[in-house]
């Protein structure tokens, strides 16, 4: 497989193609707009100014160390693979597995860049300085959100689902931020009730579903994997779901049928309450090679659906400072 900082920047973007299965597309897609990734990770190995905070992550520490000193992926790495895709800007998301609740990279790099990086941080939702902290982002740092991230307790509860949460909740709809959520493992159709119920009790937040609720196609083939309360989301108006990287790798190896997938997923939501990320500095492999995945995707959606998914609705709802009430 060719690497992607061999391709980023180097003109060699074409032959990234020639990695693909030749079933999937037969030649380079570009698309008539430009493109909003939502999803970029950016981290650095200038560990004195930044060290790492890498306990936590699921593939251990070592691993991610070692990765992010081989391989930092900081402006220089994103904005090449960015400009070879004819991508405008996107989301900086603050990346746990390298740095944790520590955002000073993220913000520090969306300072430098802030027409091309819109930072979204990650706090604890139940800390006690959390919502300070929120606030404190939202005017001295212009973040658009914060991104929230766990697996289930024993009762089958997410953290940031829990009335322990609710002042973070409180403080996020006041600003006016997004609220991005990735519920891991445990019980989908749980989780995407308690979003329904957030989502209305906190309108001025818009809350984005990373990997769009991970809905499972392989056990729910007729819906493409949507649970009766994963659908009933699409009656809310701010809910949203973040069309990613990780999702085509993991339905390419159960071989789901991506256009299929994609299709099901705007009919049900609409293509003005979905986004693109490209998860750019944790998907493995050429970036090049998955942004080439999701535009072939999407070939079957109309041209004004294409943008909206790619551009239009991230434009509209990842607003640099929040969007007061």
């Amino acid at each position: 497989m060719i690497d992607r900082r061999r391709l980023m920047g180097s003109g060699l973007a074409a032959a990234a193609v020639a990695t693909l299965p030749k079933a999937a597309f037969g030649h380079v897609i570009t698309p008539p707009y430009k493109l909003f990734d939502t999803h970029a990770h950016f981290y650095t190995n200038d560990v004195d100014k930044y060290p790492f905070k890498a306990t936590r992550s699921r593939y251990g520490p070592e691993v991610m160390v070692a990765k992010a000193m081989r391989y930092p992926n900081t402006p220089k790495e994103v904005f090449a693979f960015w400009d070879e895709c004819g991508i405008a800007k996107g989301c900086g998301v603050q990346y746990n597995s390298t740095y944790q609740n520590d955002n000073s990279y993220l913000l520090d790099v969306a300072a430098q860049y802030p027409e091309r990086i819109i930072p979204i941080v990650i706090t604890d939702p139940i800390s006690a300085d959390g919502p300070a902290l929120l606030r404190k982002f939202t005017a001295q740092n212009r973040i658009a959100g914060v991104r929230w991230t766990s697996t289930p307790d024993k009762a089958g509860e997410f953290v940031f689902l829990a009335d322990a949460a609710a002042a973070s909740w409180e403080a996020a709809n006041a600003l006016g931020l997004v609220v991005v959520l990735m519920p891991i493992g445990g019980s989908a159709p749980h989780a995407m009730a308690r979003v329904a119920e957030f989502a209305v009790k906190y309108p001025n937040t818009r809350i984005v579903l990373d990997h769009i609720g991970f809905p499972q196609p392989d056990k729910l083939p007729q819906t493409q994997g949507l649970s009766p309360e994963h659908i009933a989301l699409a009656k809310i108006p701010n809910v949203y779901y973040k069309y990613t990287t990780l999702l085509i790798e993991q339905y390419l190896g159960q071989k789901v049928d991506l256009r299929k997938f994609l299709e099901r997923m705007v009919a049900t939501f609409g293509a003005d309450k979905m986004v693109w990320g490209s998860d750019t500095g944790n998907s493995p492999g050429t970036m090049f090679k998955w942004v080439q995945y999701a535009l072939d995707s999407a070939s079957g959606l109309s041209m004004p659906q294409q943008k909206a998914l790619f551009f239009d609705t991230a434009n509209r709802i990842f607003v640099p400072g929040g969007r007061p009430a």
